[in-house]
């Protein structure tokens, strides 16, 4: 007895140990936020522990079945707690109510109980993949069933029983599929006699669940054939049922169960498959209607065969758009399904897009506005028949009732997506030469709906609009789209070209030039709009223009060329351009300096060639280039140095002189004889135009600069001359005479300079010059110039070893004209002769003036009264005599000098005097009364013996 006392008592102490746990419980999870590691451990071991045979059993059927209900409650709360708790709370519960009828025979009605609550826990335990609580609670009401085969039931307890062996194999099927065991889940199946038994509601609802979430597990792992076949079962199993004695899930239950079955057969493939789910589905249509899910079923199915008909998808479709209400899931769904559309009929999902937009306008949804408006775009632009004027009116109107509707313009992005979707038309309308197309199209672009669209976006279609009147030849459109566009638009360069091309096309050069201004002032440094403007330009003919444009290129570039131009080839252009301008039309100062610029960028151009500081072959001066450049300078200088203003000339000659010494570096022996030549030429020519500068200005600083620039020129020439001359034999016969001239020329202009410049102490060397290469002919403007020059001399006080080498020049031009005059008399040379004779007497008297006032030795005017006594005898008889009011006023002064040395007692001076003034008076063509009168007076002086 003692030891079953002691075991009696050991069971007892247990079960009051559980009970105490049992009663903590359910403070302990009002405590637990949800999980407690230590409760879910603790509960863990009990199920362990239990069921046992106790005394207390109804302190423990109490105490089941109050944790029960408090697992239920906790679930139906949907509160924070674990899952894995409630499964454990819920298994322990079933074994403390086991274990309350343990030990005693229980009725049928108990058995019953315990399986129900047995079978729940499990499903419960299944749902939320606790296998292994689940696989317990299955246990237990294996034991429930055999205990209740136990018992003599009646005929509706034995419904019962079935319906409960039912459900615990489907259970036991939904574990062994919960524990990938497919093959053991069909045989436990294959024992639930679904067929056999009459499920209730709930149990027939709650079994189909299970099997729809098999079916549904399936699908998902694309497993199709299986997952029909449990979905099949599951739609069997709840099929059977009148839908009103289900529960208010049960509907949609239902409608999962034939969603997942059809997408199954469709995934299928087959025909059969199809057959069954079109079936399906149009039962689906009978009892669930416009339902969405339905819809989209019908939409799958669809889509599923080989080739479906488009018009019966967008029937499907736009029963959605008209009866669905609008989501954002929804209207994304919509696209997705109008996308799909598309690739069988554009028109048709294009129309959709239509009755989608027109729905949406009555709401206030401007996001999907915008997004159905764009889309319906894209779709009508994409069919096949976007061009034609049907769809232009519709964009038109969709663009109208777009602003009518939602009362302001689209967003930046919107704008954007649209205007992209218009411009792929405008683009493929001007490809197509469609041009009326083509600005109808951007004229849409331009619609007021798009004023976010930005002033690049809508300058960019101004300037197609532009492109399309101009292809049309319709000046006048184009300008109504340039001046509609805002000023920053009007000033872009691209713009601006277009209307350069407008402005050819109606001969408006006032225009084309500001528009040219502004292409030029805008490219920054890429010209290539500018050479498009000399390419418009040539194609029209106009020159002059293309002269302006390709000197605004020159000017971008600073007479440089970008990569891939040849330079000297782009600045001969512009020089032939402009030359045959100034043939066609004279020689206009601004084109002049036009001229002289392209000149000078290629000097300045061609010595960086020549100086390595360019490795591009684009921009090589050849000895080629070098001399088309020299010689059409040199050449444009000769033949239009009348017409250019001297500084232009100067300029010209200058770039000329520059490129011949470039030439000459390379040039051969032959080649360097003819550039010497062209290179003194050009050198007397800018002298002679620094002179005409020099004289004619007003600026005294300015006037010495040009006189230095012909110092420089003279000097250059009279260096190079010998040279040349040393070569008569390569020259023309007249080129040495003609040269030498060219020197006298020279010599008398730098003496000019020298005098305007006060270079006194050059003057020597100068006049030593004079002799070089001496000329009878050309003695007469060298003389005035000497006689300036003593002017300025004594003027300037200079100190008299200055003054005096005036005079001696002059006289040695007064020796040399001597010799060239002779007595000659016959009537070709008469005038000449006098001419001659005049000039000789007029510088003897002003020698002979000049030396009396410039020093006191009487040398240099006895030789002059000599010279001029001689000349009047070898004259006196000839055709053109000594002029005689220059021999009288000579025998005069003579003769008063004479008196003067009188007057001091110089006897011997005043003889020699006497007698030149004599001499004088004989040769005069007065029968010699002058000479009478001046003896008569030359006799009254009283000479000490």
């Amino acid at each position: 007895m003692a030891p079953s006392n002691a075991i009696r008592s050991e069971k007892e102490k247990k079960v009051r140990a559980i009970l105490a746990f049992a009663d903590s419980i359910s403070e302990r999870l009002s405590h637990a936020n949800g999980t407690d590691p230590i409760l879910l451990a603790e509960l863990h071991s009990h199920i362990n522990a239990l069921p046992i045979t106790a005394s207390k059993r109804e302190e423990l059927d109490a105490k089941g079945t109050e944790l029960w209900n408090l697992s239920t409650r906790l679930r139906r709360d949907s509160s924070t707690t674990a899952p894995a708790l409630l499964c454990a709370l819920r298994v322990f519960a079933l074994l403390l109510l086991i274990s309350g009828q343990r030990g005693h025979a229980g009725t049928a009605h108990g058995c019953v109980r315990l399986l129900k609550v047995a079978l729940k826990a499990a499903k419960f335990c299944i749902q939320q993949d606790q296998l292994d609580l689940a696989t317990k609670g299955l246990e237990l009401a294996a034991e429930c069933m055999d205990e209740l085969a136990k018992h003599d039931l009646e005929e509706e307890d034995g419904e019962v029983q079935k319906r409960l062996k039912a459900e615990y194999f489907v259970l036991r099927t939904a574990l062994a599929w919960k524990q990938s065991r497919l093959d053991l889940a069909e045989h436990l199946f294959s024992q639930a006699e679904l067929a056999d038994n009459r499920l209730g509601p709930s149990t027939a609802e709650s079994l189909a669940d299970l099997l729809y979430e098999i079916g549904k597990d399936l699908l998902h792992k694309k497993q199709l054939e299986s997952a029909v076949r449990w979905l099949e079962r599951s739609l069997d199993v709840i099929g059977e049922q009148d839908l009103e004695r289900l529960s208010p899930d049960a509907e949609e239950l239902r409608l999962g169960i034939m969603h997942g079955l059809v997408r199954a057969l469709i995934g299928q493939r087959n025909e059969a498959a199809r057959k069954r789910a079109a079936d399906l589905v149009g039962l689906l249509e009978t009892d669930y209607g416009d339902k969405m899910a339905v819809a989209l079923l019908k939409l799958d199915l669809l889509a599923s065969g080989p080739e479906y008909e488009a018009a019966e998808y967008y029937h499907v479709l736009f029963r959605m758009v008209r009866s669905l209400v609008l989501t954002p899931s929804n209207f994304r769904t919509i696209l997705h399904h109008v996308h799909k559309l598309k690739t069988q009929s554009a028109a048709m999902a294009a129309k959709l897009m239509g009755d989608l937009l027109f729905r949406l306008l009555e709401t206030e949804n401007h996001e999907w506005i915008e997004k159905a408006a764009i889309t319906s775009l894209w779709l009508r632009l994409s069919s096949p028949n976007s061009e034609n004027g049907e769809t232009l009116a519709y964009v038109q109107d969709t663009l109208d009732n777009l602003v009518h509707s939602i009362k302001r313009p689209l967003t930046v992005q919107a704008t954007h997506a649209a205007q992209t979707l218009l411009w792929k038309r405008i683009e493929a309308a001007y490809t197509q030469e469609h041009y009326e197309i083509a600005e109808s199209w951007c004229r849409l672009a331009m619609h007021r709906v798009f004023e976010k669209s930005g002033e690049l976006n809508r300058s960019k279609i101004a300037r197609k609009i532009i492109l399309c009147a101009l292809a049309r030849q319709d000046p006048p459109n184009a300008r109504g789209a340039f001046f509609q566009m805002s000023d920053t638009g009007k000033a872009a360069p691209m713009t601006r070209y277009l209307m350069y091309k407008v402005a050819m096309r109606e001969g408006d050069a006032d225009f084309a030039a500001e528009c040219l201004d502004l292409v030029s002032r805008h490219s920054s440094k890429d010209a290539t709009l500018l050479y498009a403007c000399v390419l418009e330009a040539q194609q029209h003919g106009n020159r002059r223009q293309a002269v302006l444009a390709l000197q605004k290129v020159l000017d971008k570039y600073e007479y440089a060329a970008p990569q891939g131009v040849h330079l000297p080839a782009l600045l001969r252009c512009a020089a032939r351009l402009l030359m045959t301008e100034f043939v066609d039309n004279g020689m206009p100062e601004n084109l002049g300096n036009e001229l002289c610029k392209i000149f000078e960028g290629a000097a300045t151009q061609a010595s960086k060639s020549k100086r390595g500081a360019s490795t591009s072959k684009s921009l090589e001066f050849t000895a080629a280039e070098l001399d088309w450049f020299s010689r059409n300078s040199y050449n444009l200088s000769l033949k239009h140095c009348t017409e250019l203003h001297p500084e232009h000339l100067a300029r010209l000659l200058a770039v000329c002189i520059h490129f011949v010494e470039l030439r000459q570096k390379e040039s051969s022996v032959a080649e360097d004889n003819d550039l010497n030549l062209r290179r003194v030429f050009c050198h007397f020519l800018a002298a002679c135009a620094h002179v005409t500068i020099a004289r004619a200005e007003d600026n005294i600083e300015t006037s010495l600069n040009h006189y230095l620039s012909v110092r420089k020129h003279c000097q250059s020439f009279r260096v190079s001359l010998p040279e040349l001359l040393k070569s008569e034999k390569k020259l023309a016969a007249s080129t040495p005479d003609d040269l030498t001239a060219k020197h006298s020329a020279l010599l008398k202009f730098e003496l000019e300079a020298a005098l305007k410049l006060e270079a006194w102490d050059d003057m020597d060397a100068l006049f030593d010059a004079c002799w070089t290469y001496p000329d009878p002919r050309r003695l007469d403007t060298l003389a005035d110039l000497v006689l300036v020059i003593h002017g300025a001399m004594t003027k300037a006080a200079l100190d008299e070893s200055y003054r005096t080498k005036p005079l001696a020049v002059l006289q040695k031009i007064i020796n040399l004209s001597l010799r060239g005059s002779g007595t000659n008399t016959s009537s070709s040379s008469k005038d000449k002769d006098n001419d001659s004779i005049t000039k000789l007497a007029r510088w003897l008297r002003v020698l002979f003036q000049l030396s009396l006032t410039s020093t006191d030795d009487d040398k240099t005017a006895l030789r002059c009264l000599d010279q001029a006594s001689t000349l009047a005898a070898q004259r006196h008889a000839s055709a053109v005599p000594y002029p005689q009011e220059e021999l009288e006023w000579l025998a005069a002064t003579a003769f008063n000098r004479a008196v003067d040395f009188y007057c001091v007692d110089d006897d011997v001076r005043c003889r020699l005097w006497a007698e030149k003034a004599l001499n004088l008076a004989e040769n005069a063509g007065d029968r010699g009364a002058l000479r009478g009168v001046l003896m008569e007076k030359y006799k009254g002086l009283a000479f000490e013996k």
